[in-house]
């Protein structure tokens, strides 16, 4: 039996499984750690943590390997817009930051506000100005803690700093390095206008570039031999999201993939870069001649894990996402005057604020905790219908829209979402989506009779969930509300920003 070690290390949890070549998994473990979040708009992973969870995740999951099953390698993919610094002994300086992180909101915003260098960066690496982005984070060191820049061998991303505690090798794959800002979409390439725009004056502080199908290096021997398996090729892989679209069968023209996990994002596959004149989306590379159009948010399942966190009496206990659902279905649609804008962390799509910050709106005294939990959902599905318009009329209205995620688990939030959108939504057989992917990648990589594409094409939908016309009517109304809701508040989110960044905290968190 052929099997590939998939890895997904995201935002909140790493996930193995090893995976043979028809998208069955024969063992799957997950082992989770925190986010840090030391000051207002910070957001941070401690590595040792997060490679601590890797180690018993895969040790965890080896422990289920059938037997006959044979390891052919490793893929792995990850969460996207990471940054580490690395000393000369290879050491983090920092933590990692992470996608969450809108401390560079203020570089950004110096940024975009240059016209003709935003658009210009967006031109080319596909990437909107924002303070997700490598080039706002490293203006922020380069005024902030120019003295770390200057300990700084190696500028990382998770991908590439796994690479090499798994391999030995200073890479970073093409698939990752278009998500931070730095890469041109088009020529496959670290961008030299970027980097200048960062303050990068030596491009020797990136890794070198590699394929994201190609194979990175082999297993080091201690590795191995911690993990009692050969040392086997360890494939470049790519990043969480649009992997998440190969393991939900969206691979073809046309095929849209919406996922909501601890963020949310609407993802379509494109042959060639595609740019938005708006620029309500970004453009990745996934690899193999093949790119992604899409646009994210960063609410989702963090949003009612923030939800039922700060308000402890409001879940009781274990059964938490069954009861976030029982509150938001004893709601009718609409929350009855409750909208809920979810920019807990700052907003991405459509409209890169990121010094954006979550507000109620139509608060009564009729209003309880359900009406709370239902407007969050609502407040999801809302931008993620507004993120949905910029990627149709960017990529072409999808013929299909596959649902993945956690919130694939929920029989209310899913429901939900294909009211607001009007669009019947398919569930495919796994909710695996990203493993999966890194999966068809891995075995793309390590046996050339195996292609990626053909095992996405096989992927069935198991279920498929209708929108009601009426409530998409009423959803629309509050949709309208919503937006203009948004652009009246627009003008205040960095005086509201600001009011709540108290001072303290240290870098390392």
């Amino acid at each position: 039996m052929k099997l590939i070690l998939a890895i997904d290390v995201g935002t909140s949890s790493t996930r193995a499984a090893l995976v043979d070549p028809s998208f069955q998994v024969h063992a799957l473990s997950q082992q989770a750690y925190p986010l840090h979040t030391p000051r207002p708009g910070w957001a941070e992973q401690d590595l040792d943590q997060v490679m601590q969870a890797l180690d018993q995740a895969v040790r965890a999951c080896l422990a289920q390997k059938p037997a006959g099953g044979k390891i052919l390698g490793i893929s792995i993919d990850t969460a996207m817009h990471s940054l580490v610094l690395l000393d000369e002994e290879d050491k983090p300086l920092t933590p990692l930051w992470t996608w969450a992180d809108m401390r560079a909101a203020p570089q950004a915003r110096d940024m975009a506000a240059d016209r003709a260098l935003a658009e210009s960066l967006y031109a080319a690496t596909g990437c909107p100005v924002h303070a997700v982005y490598l080039p706002a984070k490293i203006r922020w060191l380069r005024q902030e803690r120019p003295e770390l820049l200057a300990k700084t061998k190696t500028l990382a991303s998770i991908k590439s700093f796994l690479l090499q505690r798994l391999t030995g090798e200073r890479v970073e794959e093409m698939a990752m390095a278009s998500t931070s800002g730095l890469f041109n979409v088009h020529s496959l390439a670290w961008h030299p206008a970027a980097l200048q725009a960062a303050g990068i004056d030596d491009p020797i502080l990136l890794p070198r570039l590699i394929a994201p199908e190609s194979i990175a290096g082999h297993l080091l021997d201690e590795v191995a031999r911690s993990w009692n398996i050969p040392a086997v090729p360890v494939v470049a892989g790519g990043t969480d999201g649009p992997f998440a679209n190969i393991g939900a069968g969206a691979v073809e023209a046309g095929d849209m993939a919406i996922t909501v996990g601890t963020s949310s994002a609407v993802r379509m596959i494109v042959p060639a870069p595609k740019l938005d004149v708006l620029q309500r989306t970004w453009c990745y590379y996934l690899g193999d001649a093949t790119w992604i159009v899409g646009g994210a948010i960063n609410g989702g399942g963090s949003t009612l894990d923030w939800l039922a966190s700060a308000f402890p009496g409001l879940t009781g206990g274990a059964r938490r996402h069954e009861r976030l659902d029982e509150l938001a279905e004893s709601v009718p649609p609409g929350a009855e005057g409750l909208i809920f804008a979810p920019y807990l962390a700052g907003e991405r799509n459509p409209g890169w604020q990121g010094a954006a910050r979550g507000y109620m709106a139509g608060i009564g005294l009729h209003h309880r905790a359900p009406h709370f939990v239902r407007a969050a959902m609502e407040g999801i599905a809302y931008q993620i219908a507004w993120v949905y318009q910029g990627v149709a009329e960017t990529a072409g209205e999808p013929r299909s829209v596959r649902i993945t995620g956690g919130f694939v688990n929920s029989r209310v939030w899913p429901q939900i979402l294909a009211d607001v959108l009007g669009r019947e939504l398919e569930v495919p057989i796994s909710n695996e989506g990203s493993l999966l992917g890194a999966a068809a990648f891995g075995f793309s990589a390590v046996d050339p009779s195996i292609d990626w594409r053909e095992m996405a094409r096989q992927v069935p939908v198991t279920a498929r969930i209708a929108p009601d016309p009426s409530r998409h009517q009423r959803y629309q109304e509050i949709l309208r509300v919503y937006q203009e809701l948004y652009e009246a508040i627009r003008p205040h989110f960095e005086p509201v920003a600001s009011l709540g960044d108290t001072g303290g905290g240290e870098l390392r968190g």
